[in-house]
């Protein structure tokens, strides 16, 4: 698949959206952002291993294998170290030891349903997507790999059809065992197959060969904002993890939807179609951003910590705050990225690389 710039436009308005709801919750719908990332994921995901599939399956899974590694691990292990080191002199987080099983495996997300979870630990708390990120990794490719079309198709029409009933059923069972409303929302919005409708409807695009006429998007936009709009209405806008009127079984998946549309927009328009939102998705900020997002990603609940207790209370407007604390988290992801994370990148092709024509 060849580079498309707006999408790391999009992956840049993910992470301002995340970076937006952590700060003091200024927007109380940007937690949306992480839906988007994982729509793209799966878009992006699968795309690539489409195109890998008709090489032998140990080149294949070796490739994606060491590619994916070099991306995630050296800077997600790289702060758990960090993170420990402030442990062993300070004793802080108090949770470490007990966290470090589940952190290490990419099964945080699991903790809350084993363990009593307080949801309010800054230091690992966003590392729960990151742990479905990489389970779809673990099963996905071998999917793709094993599956013709049609059996791909009627996968992820089950996933996203299967996914609310999920998280419907989980509920239930959270419920009846006399958990709060609060922790009930949060643990099933975290648990790994109630959130794979995302890189599902991502994956739908390169499956379906799915391409959107732009000339009629005005139509499409229009029918998903009506819904979004109306529904964020009943609902006193999407908030995270609530479990007002079912939102807890259908909303991500609405979300999901959304991004869904707008991915296909990106991928379908032609350099004679450029308007102002491709446009804007390809401006040099919002592209930087998406190129630094991991970063962002990783960093910025730390950075919230120190700058909420030293900084912040400087600020009482906090518009002005977050723009001093976004230029700190992004300065810290750029040094991260050029100094840390492009060297290990740049390793990505010295092995299992050439991959055979694009699967049809």
């Amino acid at each position: 698949m060849d580079y498309n710039r707006p999408l790391d436009g999009l992956r840049g308005i993910a992470i301002l959206l995340v970076l937006l709801f952590h700060y003091n919750f200024m927007l109380g719908v940007g937690w949306a952002g992480v839906q988007l990332f994982f729509v793209l994921s799966g878009f992006l995901i699968t795309s690539i291993l489409l195109r890998d599939r008709d090489n032998p399956l140990d080149f294949y899974l070796k490739r994606f294998y060491w590619r994916r590694t070099l991306r995630i691990f050296p800077l997600y292990y790289a702060y758990l170290v960090l993170i420990g080191l402030v442990y062993i002199v300070a004793h802080m987080p108090a949770e470490y030891a007990d966290y470090l099983p589940y952190l290490a495996t990419y099964t945080f997300n699991f903790y809350p349903l084993i363990h009593t979870y307080s949801y309010e630990d800054y230091f690992f708390m966003h590392f729960w997507s990151l742990s479905v990120e990489e389970q779809f990794y673990l099963v996905w490719p071998l999917v793709i790999f094993l599956c013709s079309k049609k059996q791909l198709k009627a996968i992820l029409i089950g996933i996203i059809i299967g996914a609310p009933i999920v998280r419907f059923v989980l509920g239930e069972m959270l419920a009846a065992k006399g958990y709060d409303a609060h922790y009930l929302g949060e643990t099933v919005y975290r648990f790994t197959l109630g959130q794979w409708d995302g890189f599902a409807f991502g994956a739908l695009i390169p499956v379906f060969g799915l391409k959107m006429d732009t000339r009629k998007v005005s139509q499409w936009w229009l029918m998903a904002l009506i819904v979004l709009v109306g529904l964020g209405f009943l609902t006193s806008g999407f908030k995270i993890a609530s479990l007002v009127y079912e939102q807890h079984v259908w909303s991500y998946t609405l979300l999901d939807l959304f991004f869904f549309l707008s991915i296909l927009y990106v991928v379908s328009y032609t350099a004679a179609q450029k308007n102002l939102v491709i446009k804007t998705l390809e401006s040099n900020w919002l592209v930087f951003a998406g190129k630094i997002s991991y970063g962002l990603y990783v960093y910025h609940w730390i950075i919230w910590m120190a700058f909420n207790k030293y900084v912040r209370h400087y600020f009482p407007v906090d518009i002005v705050g977050f723009v001093v604390y976004l230029l700190i988290c992004v300065a810290v992801a750029t040094v991260s990225f050029y100094l840390f994370e492009k060297p290990i990148l740049s390793l990505k092709d010295k092995l299992f690389s050439a991959p055979k024509p694009a699967y049809k």
